[in-house]
C-alpha cells in the first residue's frame, strides 16, 4: 500500500533523528514538505507519472454571413458553442487572427480584434493553434519533461493507433496526414509529476525509498548551510560527511530508477 505524505514525513524524521521535544520538532512540516516536493520532482524527471489525457480537436470552418465589429457571425452553419471561448479564429481571406472572448449564440461569437466581414472565410482552431492538427494542453496540469510522449488517434481501436507528436509550449501537433474533424477525440500519453498527498500517492515502493533518501539528504544539506556558524567546530565535518553520504545514496537511487535508453543507429 502506498504511503501518504504524513507517513513519508514521519520516516524522514526518523532518519534525521528529529524527535518531538518541547511540543515541537526541529523541522517544521512545511520545511520537510519543501524538500519532499523537490525530491518528488527529481524522481518525476527520471521516471515520470504516465497519464492518458483526453482532448478534442478544434477545426470548425465556414463563412461570415454578416459584418458586425468584433464579432464572427455565421447563421448558415450555426455551429458555435460556449466551449469555443478562448479559441483562435483565423480569417483565411485576410490572413488575420483573433481570440474568441465571448459566446453569444450558436451563430455569434465576440472577438478581441475586429477581423471578420461578411463573405470572408474563417477557421476556428484551438488557442495558439494554426491548423486542425494542433491541440492546446494549457489546461493539463503537472506536465514535466517532454510533456507528451505519444497521441492515440483515431481512438478506441485495437491495436492502438499511436502517433508521434511535436510539442512547443502549450501546443501539441499531431503528426498525421489529414487534419482531424472538429470535436474528434484524441488521447495524449502525458508525463506528469508524481502526486503525494494525505489521501493518495502515485509512487511505487522503489520510488518511495528514493523519495525518502532525497528528502533526508536535501533537508540535511539545507540545515547544515543554515546552522554552520552555530555548530561546534569539531562536529561540522561530521555533519557535512553525513549529509554528503546521504546525498550520494540519493543520486544512486535516482540513477537506479532511470529507464535505460535504447540507442538507434
Amino acid at each position: 500500500m502506498a504511503k501518504t505524505l504524513s507517513a513519508i514525513r514521519g520516516i524522514v524524521r526518523q532518519f534525521l533523528r528529529d524527535e518531538y521535544t518541547g511540543n515541537t520538532y526541529e523541522f517544521a512540516d512545511d520545511e520537510l514538505d519543501l524538500h519532499i516536493s523537490e525530491a518528488l520532482e527529481d524522481i518525476s524527471k527520471r521516471r515520470p507519472y504516465g497519464v492518458k489525457e483526453i482532448v478534442y480537436a478544434s477545426n470548425k470552418s465556414g463563412t461570415a454571413t454578416a459584418t458586425t465589429a468584433n464579432h464572427l457571425i455565421d447563421t448558415v452553419n450555426a455551429q458555435f458553442v460556449a466551449g469555443d471561448v478562448g479559441k483562435t479564429v483565423y480569417n483565411s481571406t485576410d490572413k488575420t487572427t483573433a481570440k474568441v472572448t465571448e459566446y453569444n449564440s450558436e451563430s455569434d461569437l465576440t472577438l478581441d480584434t475586429d477581423i471578420m466581414a461578411s463573405g470572408e472565410s474563417y477557421t476556428l482552431y484551438c488557442y495558439g493553434g494554426t491548423n486542425g492538427r494542433d491541440l492546446n494542453i494549457s489546461s493539463i496540469t503537472g506536465l514535466i519533461g517532454e510533456k507528451v510522449e505519444k497521441a492515440e488517434y483515431p481512438t478506441r481501436q485495437w491495436p492502438r493507433d499511436k502517433k508521434d507528436v511535436e510539442v512547443f509550449g502549450d501546443i501539441v501537433t499531431l503528426k498525421v496526414d489529414s487534419e482531424p474533424a472538429d470535436g474528434d477525440e484524441v488521447f495524449l500519453y502525458c508525463h506528469k509529476v508524481h502526486q503525494l498527498t494525505e489521501s493518495a500517492s502515485t509512487l511505487t515502493a522503489d520510488l518511495e525509498k528514493v523519495l525518502v533518501d532525497g528528502a533526508v539528504a536535501l533537508t540535511a544539506r539545507s540545515w547544515l548551510n543554515n546552522m554552520r556558524d552555530q555548530i561546534v567546530p569539531n562536529t561540522v565535518n561530521w555533519y557535512h560527511k553525513w549529509a554528503n553520504e546521504h546525498y550520494t545514496i540519493y543520486q544512486k537511487g535516482l540513477d537506479s530508477i532511470t529507464p535505460a535508453k535504447a540507442w538507434k543507429f
